[in-house]
């Protein structure tokens, strides 16, 4: 009997690092925005929140049947609903722990959302009971319609006693909660705020820089796939052209025209100022964002004479190389290290650096900037 509990937690130990890359970024702006930082206690206890969520979830769906019309002609008891309230106990006295142990694992499938409730996002019993009877009413919906009619027929019986238990348990949760909390790490983002919201650090920078790729990317793509369903041929130079353009637009005409900061930065609470703090000018913002996508650019060249299928010998490759090695040094994080203001070299070469935007009042007013590195 366990073994049909175990297999969908099985499933989400397989599914749960898709989905942690998927809402990486997402999560870090949330974060940066309530607490100054996306690490730490907090985000720790937040992805065991999205691997219980989804262990939850798949509990209710899985095992999903492997042959839907066998199951929709066999199991006809899902086809109709449980709506008389208790009528576990019923069950529990004709059959014993076979009943028993089922009602238990009810109670349990939402526990842990209580105690997160409570822990994580300070809800009131009144507000964790809500979300724990909203919960449990998509999980019942879900096995009605059959996974959202994914499947011609419901699977799984939408019982009104689950509706019961699972709330029961998320309440049992938030009681349990109330003791542990004084054991554990106070998650306090107005805390954090105060204390890391002015910094910035690579993971913060990195995290931004990845966005805008994802953005220009998406930009592209987008622009691209337009031509192509209006019947445009689309050759390697308006690739190009439409990629620079791109390109030219989101990493140097969006800071130029808002002061500093690119859609990635604005996300992560980052703007780039000039050596006294002032808004840098158009070239200086083109010569830092040329510096920075220049790696792009290189491989972009090294995968065009790979494809060309020239000889490795020709002069073109040591340029390449030699390029690489510059971009290399420029790029390079440790050589910030051997300067007492931690600037890289690019931000030397420029005379621009990443500051931190606060938003929280106590700290400064909207917009204000603070330098960091």
């Amino acid at each position: 009997m366990f073994q049909h509990y175990l297999l969908p937690v099985e499933a989400a130990v397989y599914a749960f690092p898709v989905l942690a890359v998927a809402i990486v970024l997402p999560a870090a702006f949330v974060s940066y925005r309530r607490r100054g930082r996306a690490g730490g206690w907090a985000a720790l206890v937040f992805y065991t929140f999205v691997f219980y969520s989804l262990a939850a979830f798949l509990q209710t769906v899985v095992p999903l049947p492997a042959d839907p019309a066998a199951v929709c002609s066999t199991h006809t008891y899902a086809s109709h609903p449980n709506l008389r309230p208790f009528a576990f106990a019923g069950d529990i006295a004709r059959n014993g722990s076979a009943a028993a142990w089922p009602t238990l694992l009810n109670v349990a499938l939402l526990l842990p959302l209580g105690f997160y409730l409570r822990y994580l996002w300070r809800r009131s019993l009144a507000a964790s009971a809500a979300i724990a009877l909203g919960a449990s009413l998509f999980f019942e919906l879900t096995q009605l319609t059959g996974l959202w009619f994914v499947y011609p027929c419901p699977y799984r019986q939408f019982n009104v006693d689950d509706l019961l238990c699972n709330t029961a348990g998320a309440v049992a949760g938030w009681l349990i909660a109330g003791p542990l909390i004084r054991l554990l790490p106070t998650v306090d983002p107005s805390a954090d705020r105060r204390r890391f919201a002015a910094r910035v650090t690579f993971t913060r920078r990195a995290l931004a820089y990845v966005t805008d790729l994802l953005g220009w990317l998406f930009a592209f793509t987008l622009i691209v796939g337009g031509l192509v369903l209006a019947g445009v041929a689309v050759g390697d130079g308006l690739l190009v052209a439409i990629g620079a353009g791109a390109g030219l637009a989101w990493f140097w005409f969006i800071p130029w025209a808002t002061g500093g900061w690119t859609l990635g930065k604005r996300a992560m609470l980052l703007c780039v100022v000039g050596p006294e703090g002032d808004r840098p000018w158009g070239g200086t913002l083109l010569l830092r964002q040329a510096i920075l996508l220049s790696p792009l650019w290189l491989m972009w060249f090294g995968v065009g004479l790979a494809a060309e299928g020239d000889d490795p010998s020709d002069p073109w490759y040591g340029w390449l190389i030699a390029a690489a090695v510059a971009v290399a040094w420029v790029w390079s994080p440790l050589a910030a290290l051997l300067r007492r203001d931690g600037r890289t070299p690019y931000e030397q070469i420029t005379g621009t650096v990443n500051t931190a935007i606060l938003r929280d009042a106590p700290l400064a007013r909207e917009h204000e900037v603070v330098s960091g590195r």
